[in-house]
């Protein structure tokens, strides 16, 4: 294999060769998988690096993205594309900024940077909000799926209406053959696909069952998209989704072509029926609780109609899913059972309440609020969750930066007093002290917060590193061959 010539084929070889040993050396020094940096670095030294590889992918790739929800449905969708015989590349460990996306790219390049894909290889991508607009413009996506517009970090993203507006304005860029997947049980996105020219795919829940009569405080769509008026709900699933119709100017919920009928709920799976015009009903089985995660795997399924991937595939990919970094993972400790679960918004935290509910995790709560950049700066979102449903616990620990913050909602909403405990760490053996044998133990925790209790479990041989999982890719290393 012969060296590149030109200046810019050695800038590029460069520029891959610094990610992948910023990587090596990250994860040799237990600074973390290596996902952020190589990307970072190489993408400052070759801006043109993450479009130039992106669209060389054969298969093209697919982007997901939305406030929750994301990481599960690419998951889901990546796994179905490996069975049915693809290669995806993917940014599985949730780096969703574009230099997540370059360091999963590089780690499938050659020395030279050239990539060594094959007739195969596709990506799907996971994408911050806020970042999805700049780079559907730079990858050229045959698919974009929307899980729901939620509100989260307002310091960072300010209002929804800013992020719609971005929305809007980059998605304007894809490509009349593309397809844009959308859950049409959330008002902002089921606008936006009709504001949008080209081809659409819905989504949405139909199960009368699960419709809850009153919103949610935290819910984010109470007005029209199209004539401001106050939108009708029949009824919510969670946060602002739901059935909804405008009396003003007639604009209501188009019916999904893809839809979850007779949803089941257990304490640590969901089932449901997904129907369809045209098609036989399809039972899927999803090994994670909860109804967003019925909206997950739907958003995946309905991605995956829109590449293409057989519903055999699919149903299998659904079916074998693990929880991601933080969501719903499960773990034994000294006895006792403990599940950790990541909410990062008011939304999110309500519908982690209540599955944490359901499956008999109520009683002891251990909750860690950070601050840090990742997390968002501001906390006030923490009075829009709606504590105030809770059966009163048997013990309450608040942990992280803004414990105080925390504990002092939760004194209010009238849980008791909690045990204060910065160090997310020191609060979770605290915590589980307090359990009885045989008890069980939910930790309810926001980003940097979870990534502290995750490594004191990770240092003791309790969990593998984020960037592991059995039978996932790892990352550069397992890219490279290495």
């Amino acid at each position: 294999m012969s060296a590149p010539r030109s200046l810019a084929a050695l800038r590029r070889a460069t520029a891959v060769n610094l990610g992948i040993g910023a990587g090596a050396l990250s994860r040799a020094l237990g600074k973390g998988g290596g996902t952020t940096v190589p990307g970072y670095l190489a993408e400052r030294l070759d801006p043109g690096l993450l479009a130039d590889l992106a669209r060389a992918l054969p298969g093209g790739c697919v982007a997901v993205s939305g406030t929750n929800g994301k990481t599960t449905t690419a998951r889901i969708l990546a796994d179905a594309l490996r069975l049915e015989g693809y290669e995806p590349i993917a940014n599985r460990e949730g780096s969703n900024l574009s230099r997540g996306l370059v360091t999963a790219l590089i780690g499938a390049s050659d020395r030279w940077g050239r990539p060594r894909f094959t007739e195969r290889s596709i990506g799907v991508f996971e994408l911050d909000e806020g970042t999805l607009p700049q780079v559907v413009a730079r990858v050229a996506p045959r698919a974009v799926v929307l899980t729901n517009l939620l509100r989260d970090q307002l310091d960072r993203y300010f209002e929804l209406d800013f992020l719609r507006h971005l929305w809007t304005t980059g998605l304007r860029l894809l490509a009349p053959s593309a397809t844009l997947v959308v859950n049409a049980d959330d008002p902002h996105l089921a606008h936006l696909a009709q504001e949008l020219a080209g081809r659409a795919l819905t989504f949405g829940v139909e199960d009368p069952g699960h419709l809850r009569p009153i919103m949610e405080h935290a819910s984010d769509a109470r007005r029209c998209p199209g004539c401001e008026h106050p939108l009708e709900y029949a009824g919510t699933f969670y946060a602002h989704l739901g059935h909804y119709a405008c009396p003003a100017c007639g604009w209501a919920r188009p019916r999904p072509d893809l839809v979850a009928a007779r949803v089941e709920l257990g304490p640590e799976w969901s089932r449901f029926q997904v129907e369809g015009a045209d098609r036989p009903a399809l039972q899927l089985q999803v090994p994670l609780p909860g109804l967003h995660n019925v909206y997950n795997a739907l958003a995946a399924l309905a991605g995956a109609e829109a590449l293409g991937v057989s519903e055999g595939s699919l149903v299998a990919a659904v079916g074998s899913v693990q929880g991601a970094f933080g969501r719903a993972e499960q773990l034994r400790l000294h006895g006792r059972d403990v599940v950790l679960a990541l909410a990062k918004n008011p939304s999110g935290f309500n519908a982690t309440l209540r599955w944490l509910e359901g499956a008999g995790y109520g009683s002891h709560l251990l909750l860690a609020l950070n601050d840090a950049g990742p997390d968002g700066r501001d906390v006030s979102w923490i009075w829009d969750v709606d504590f105030e449903g809770l059966p009163r616990p048997e013990q309450v620990t608040c942990a992280g930066t803004r414990a105080l913050d925390l504990a002092l909602r939760v004194e209010y909403a009238g849980l008791g007093a909690p045990t204060i405990e910065e160090d997310p760490a020191a609060a979770l053996w605290g915590s589980l002290g307090r359990v009885p044998e045989g008890g069980r133990l939910a930790v309810v925790a926001t980003y940097t917060a979870m990534w502290s209790l995750r490594q004191a479990l990770v240092r003791q041989g309790h969990l593998p590193e984020f960037w592991v999982e059995a039978g996932a890719p790892r990352g550069l290393a397992a890219a490279r061959g290495e």
